[in-house]
């Protein structure tokens, strides 16, 4: 879904799983064990939700670092083409954007 999405969605179940703690902590305090025992169930299934988000981020992440290598791969071939054909300066021009594409890559995954 994208990784800007899976990130908001993580901070949001980290913050209601964080809650549920608070909620906790007030009836372990009132001498209500059931039902802070209750959200502290609720507080793992939230930071559980917030994990799950957080592996989608790192699969939508390397996707997109991969989406940038194939078209780095793509620029470069080119480049070789382009040269071989005698065109030098086309082939710098096609390396140039191989080696940004691969520089975005690397900056997402870094």
């Amino acid at each position: 879904m994208g990784l800007d999405f899976q990130l908001h969605r993580m901070s949001v179940d980290i913050a209601k799983g964080y809650r549920q703690i608070q909620k906790a902590d007030a009836d372990f305090n009132k001498g209500k064990a059931d039902s802070a025992v209750s959200h502290l169930n609720k507080a793992l299934n939230e930071f559980d939700a917030a994990m799950q988000h957080a592996a989608k981020a790192e699969d939508d992440t390397y996707n997109k670092a991969g989406k940038e290598i194939d078209k780095g791969n793509a620029e470069l071939q080119k480049s070789v083409k382009a040269y071989g054909d005698g065109h030098a300066d086309k082939a710098a021009s096609y390396y140039e954007s191989a080696v940004e594409n691969y520089d975005r890559a690397l900056d997402l995954i870094d």
